[in-house]
C-alpha cells in the first residue's frame, strides 16, 4: 500500500510546485501588462510618434491600434480585443511583443558599440530623475538585459545601483540589493583573475629562463587559485584566463597535471567561448593569443602544416603580439618563429631589415628585450651578418644579469659559440665553452650533462680545422644531445634546425 502511495505523492509535489510557477508567472505578466499602459501614456511626443510611424511603415497594425488606444486611454481591454478581432490569449501576447518594442525604442538599440554602449550608460542618472519612474525602470531593465549579454559586471552596477534605489519602497529592492551584491563580487573576482594570470605570465617568463623548480611550483600555485576563483564564478572570462594558464603550462612547461582534457579540446573549448563572446566585449581583443597558443602547440608537437595557418594570423599582428605580456608570454612566439620557418623552409621571412622591425613592447619586461635581441640576431645571422649578430648578443651578456638565469645565458652563449665557430673565432668559442662546462661539471647540474655532447662537438670542429665534413663520431653525439634536449632542459630551439642540418646530414 506504502509503495502505491510514494508515486502518487511526487506526482502530487510535482504538480504543485509546476502550479506555483504558473502562478508567479501570471503574476509577473499580469504586472508587465499593467505597466504598458503607463508606461505608453508617460512616452513623451517624440517617442510615440517615431514608434508609430514605424508601426506604418512595417503595416504592423495591430500594435499601431494598441499603442494609439492605450496613449488616448479611451478603449478598454475588451473594446480593443473586439475591434482587432482576436482572442484574449492573442491579445496578451500582442501587449508582451509590444512592451519588448517599447524596450527596444527606449534603449534605442546602441549597443552595437562599445562607444554608444558607454553613451547610454551616461543618461541612467537622468532616466531615474527626469523620466517617469515606470518608464525609467523599463529603459534600466533593457539596459541590464543587454549588459548580461556581455558580461560587463561593472557596467551592470550603475544599473543595479539604480534600480535599487527606485525600488526603494518595494520588494523587489531587497532582489536588486542583492544583484549589486553578487555583480561586485563577479567585478572583484576578475579583477582578482587578471591580476594572477599577470602574475602567472610574470613567473612563467621567469622560469623559461632559469627551468627552476621553485618557479614551476608558483605556477602550480596560480593555477590552482584560478581554479578556485572559477569554482565560485564561471564566467566566460575566467574560464578564458584558466584555459590560457593551462595551456602555456602544456606547451612551455609540458606539464599537464590537473589539466583535465587534452589539449586539443582545451583549445576548441577556448574557441567556443570566444564565438560567443560579443564583438564588443574587451575579451575578444585576446582571441590574438589562443592564435599564438594554437600555433605553439602545433609547432611544438611537430604539426607544422596545422600551425601554419596560425602562424600567418599571430605574425600579421606581430607588431602589437608582445603588448599582450600580461595575458600570455606572447614574446616566445619570436623563438617559435625562427625555428618554424627554418623547419619549413621560408627563407623570405628572414629577409626583413633587422634595423626596420617595429616591435611594440613593454620597457620594463626584460624577457621580451631579451628575446628580441635573440630573435635580431638570428635575423642577422640568416643574412650571413655575423659581425652584427655577434655585436647584439656580447651586448645582451654585458647588459643583462643572468646570475639566476643560467638556463637562457647558456642558450646566448652557445648561440655566441656557434656563430663564433662559423667565423673560426676559436679563442673565443674555447672561452665560452669553457665557462659553461665548468659551471655545469662544478655545480653537478645533471640535466644539462646532454650539453657536453655539443661542447664536444665543436671542440671538435675546432681541432678538426681543415675538413669541414661532419664525423660519425661528431652525428652520434649529436643524436644523443638530440635526445635528452627536453622541454625542462631544451636549449638553442631557435638553432636546432640549422644544427641538424650540419652535424645530422
Amino acid at each position: 500500500m506504502l509503495k502505491a502511495i510514494i508515486p502518487i505523492i511526487k506526482i502530487y509535489n510535482l504538480l504543485k510546485n509546476c502550479l506555483t510557477l504558473l502562478l508567479k508567472a501570471h503574476n509577473f505578466f499580469k504586472l508587465v501588462m499593467l505597466k504598458l499602459k503607463q508606461i505608453i501614456g508617460q512616452l513623451s511626443e517624440k517617442d510615440f510618434e517615431e514608434l508609430s510611424q514605424s508601426f506604418k511603415k512595417t503595416k504592423a497594425d495591430n500594435y499601431h491600434t494598441l499603442l494609439t488606444s492605450y496613449k488616448e486611454n479611451v478603449l478598454s481591454d475588451n473594446s480593443i480585443i473586439t475591434s482587432l478581432e482576436i482572442t484574449s490569449n492573442s491579445f496578451y501576447v500582442l501587449k508582451s511583443r509590444l512592451f519588448d518594442k517599447i524596450q527596444n525604442h527606449l534603449s534605442q538599440n546602441v549597443f552595437s558599440t562599445r562607444e554608444s554602449l558607454i553613451k547610454q550608460l551616461l543618461h541612467v542618472p537622468e532616466a531615474c530623475f527626469n523620466m517617469p519612474r515606470e518608464t525609467a525602470i523599463a529603459f534600466l531593465n533593457k539596459l541590464e538585459t543587454e549588459l548580461l549579454k556581455f558580461d560587463l559586471h561593472n557596467d551592470l552596477l550603475i544599473v543595479y545601483s539604480a534600480l535599487k534605489k527606485m525600488h526603494l519602497y518595494s520588494e523587489k529592492y531587497f532582489y536588486y540589493s542583492q544583484q549589486f551584491n553578487k555583480h561586485i563580487a563577479f567585478s572583484l573576482s576578475l579583477e582578482k583573475a587578471e591580476e594572477i594570470l599577470g602574475n602567472f605570465n610574470r613567473i612563467l617568463g621567469q622560469y623559461c629562463f632559469s627551468k627552476s623548480q621553485q618557479h614551476l611550483d608558483t605556477l602550480y600555485f596560480l593555477k590552482n587559485e584560478i581554479n578556485n576563483l572559477y569554482s565560485l564564478n564561471q564566467s566566460r572570462q575566467l574560464e578564458l584566463i584558466k584555459y590560457f594558464i593551462e595551456l602555456q603550462l602544456i606547451i612551455f612547461c609540458e606539464e599537464n597535471k590537473g589539466a583535465g582534457l587534452p589539449t586539443a579540446e582545451i583549445i576548441q573549448n577556448a574557441k567556443k567561448v570566444f564565438s560567443n563572446l560579443p564583438e564588443t566585449s574587451p575579451q575578444k581583443k585576446w582571441e590574438i593569443v589562443l592564435d599564438y597558443l594554437t600555433f605553439e602547440y602545433y609547432t611544438s608537437i611537430g604539426e607544422y602544416k596545422a600551425a601554419l595557418p596560425f602562424y600567418n594570423e599571430v605574425n600579421k599582428n606581430i607588431t602589437f603580439l608582445l603588448l599582450y605580456n600580461n595575458i600570455c608570454l606572447t614574446s616566445m612566439f619570436l623563438t617559435t618563429k625562427i625555428r618554424f620557418c627554418t623547419e619549413l623552409k621560408m627563407t623570405e621571412e628572414f629577409d626583413e631589415n633587422p634595423k626596420n622591425i617595429n616591435l611594440l613592447y613593454d620597457s620594463q619586461d626584460s624577457n621580451a628585450k631579451i628575446l628580441i635581441a635573440m630573435y635580431t640576431a638570428m635575423l642577422y645571422f640568416k643574412q650571413k651578418k655575423l659581425k652584427e649578430a655577434v655585436t647584439i648578443l656580447n651586448n645582451v651578456l654585458n647588459t643583462f644579469s643572468f646570475k639566476d638565469f643560467f638556463h637562457e645565458n647558456i642558450n646566448i652563449k652557445l648561440t655566441l659559440a656557434y656563430f663564433h665557430l662559423i667565423q673560426k673565432d676559436f679563442d673565443l668559442v674555447e672561452l665560452l665553452l669553457k665557462s659553461i662546462s665548468r659551471k655545469i661539471k662544478a655545480e653537478q647540474l645533471e640535466k644539462y650533462y646532454h650539453l657536453l655532447h655539443l661542447i664536444k662537438i665543436f671542440e671538435s670542429e675546432m681541432n678538426n680545422k681543415e675538413n669541414n665534413k661532419t664525423t660519425t663520431k661528431n652525428k652520434d653525439l649529436f643524436i644523443l644531445f638530440l635526445a635528452n634536449n627536453k622541454k625542462n632542459n631544451e636549449v638553442l630551439s631557435h638553432l636546432i634546425p640549422e644544427l641538424k642540418t650540419k652535424y645530422q646530414s
